[in-house]
């Protein structure tokens, strides 16, 4: 598969998984939940779901070791986790109060950390 199916496949997976993390997000804020424990809970599930997809239909890893993909991925996610919440954070700091500018927080943390989970899933945890 070339470099620009595997980045829409990606991508497609990455919009799945983003209108989870929202979603979750959403629920957890709503029902009360403060915006670190929200965004903490969204991105854990956003992040399973992300990996199971990502690896057999993104990059057609399924015949790999799990367990080392897993914590490979555990290593690039952590790094791309760290960057989209600490971003989230920052914006939301920056930004008024509200449910609607909570979100571009969100939708801001996501978009920063698109290029350290893709490149580093595509150059090191699914490498065939």
């Amino acid at each position: 598969m070339k470099l620009k199916q595997k980045f829409l496949f990606f991508c497609i997976a990455g919009s799945i998984g983003a209108i989870v993390e929202l979603v979750t997000f959403n629920l957890f804020y709503l029902i009360g939940f403060i915006f670190v424990l929200s965004k903490g809970f969204a991105l854990l599930i956003a992040l399973n779901m992300n990996f199971f997809i990502n690896r057999k239909i993104t990059f057609l890893s399924k015949g790999n070791s799990l367990k080392k993909q897993i914590s490979k991925y555990i290593i690039i996610y952590s790094v791309a986790l760290f960057v989209n919440f600490v971003s989230s954070l920052i914006i939301n700091f920056l930004l008024p109060k509200t449910q609607f500018y909570a979100n571009i927080a969100v939708i801001s943390g996501i978009i920063i950390a698109i290029p350290i989970s893709f490149f580093g899933s595509l150059l090191w945890v699914f490498k065939n």
